[in-house]
């Protein structure tokens, strides 16, 4: 099977068809698959918010889709790619164009989609990291012990609040996986969704947590803890834990997903000491390649 993609790669840097880019208007020409995550308006309006960042093949119908990652204008996402034996070139063409608009990586997830690592060496990508799942079944309705951190709840048209969350993110975490406020602001308005600063006795904030619990059924997940740099090792990280489970258990989950990525040791032995698990069957990989400064992973 590698062999055949790499014949069909060989031949297709000598028989690229034309690429052009992708507009609104001519979304409706695209044959979109069983498989794909757009609907035509959804793909039109996608196109319109985010023009430049999509491409296609006309002659073969062939695509790829690209939008900010995680509400990152700095960071590309490949959003959706339909293509055979055009796909790096479909790729390279997406690199160029980020590269011309000053973006800093262009980025693939296999959340939906796996793909065999020839193909990414082909186009020029590199392993970012590997996104381990976890999850905690059955979840037991608790008392959490807090000790000296109390808890706010941030809603969306709390301004400070929000400034104090964005600057403990991007304190806690490397540069990849800094939350913008684009996502912030969509994350809050999202169904299901809450986040909470930690503060300590003094009143200084030291974590945040973000959940979210899926309507109709028993599911929860955390999507986000953090902990202040300097009050790290500190028993925060438990008692951040401790909170997020109870918010979850107590609006009637009775399991908790949550992932972290491999490289986070500390991450992973506070979660599988809480009780967590790995489903290594849903673990998945980031690829990317950069055009720009490289940012802390």
């Amino acid at each position: 099977m590698t062999e055949s993609w790499e014949a069909d790669a060989r031949r297709s840097r000598v028989e690229t068809p034309r690429i052009v880019p992708l507009s609104s208007d001519e979304s409706r020409r695209l044959r979109l698959g069983w498989s794909s995550r757009f609907q035509v308006r959804d793909l039109e309006e996608h196109l319109r918010e985010y023009p430049g960042l999509s491409l296609w093949i006309p002659s073969t119908g062939e695509y790829v889709i690209g939008g900010p990652w995680r509400h990152r204008p700095e960071i590309v996402g490949v959003v959706e790619l339909a293509s055979g034996a055009n796909a790096v070139p479909l790729l390279e063409s997406l690199v160029q164009v980020a590269t011309e608009a000053g973006k800093r990586l262009v980025l693939m997830s296999e959340h939906l989609e796996t793909r065999h690592r020839a193909f990414y060496d082909s186009a020029g990508f590199e392993l970012l990291e590997e996104i381990l799942v976890y999850e905690l079944s059955p979840v037991r309705r608790i008392e959490p012990n807090l000790g000296d951190l109390r808890f706010e709840r941030v809603l969306p048209e709390d301004r400070a609040r929000r400034d104090e969350l964005l600057e403990l993110d991007h304190a806690a975490f490397p540069w990849l996986w800094w939350n913008s406020e684009g996502e912030f602001e969509n994350y809050l308005h999202s169904g299901g969704v809450e986040i909470y600063l930690g503060r300590d006795s003094s009143g200084a904030v030291v974590s945040y947590v973000g959940v979210t619990r899926f309507r109709g059924g028993n599911w929860g997940h955390l999507d986000r803890i953090a902990v202040a740099p300097d009050r790290q090792g500190q028993g925060y990280g438990w008692r951040s834990l401790d909170f997020a489970v109870a918010v979850l258990a107590g609006k009637g989950a009775r399991r908790i997903g949550l992932s972290t990525q491999a490289r986070n040791a500390v991450s992973r032995r506070l979660y599988e000491r809480y009780g967590f698990r790995r489903t290594m069957s849903h673990d998945y990989r980031l690829w990317g390649r950069w055009i720009g400064p490289r940012g802390e992973m």
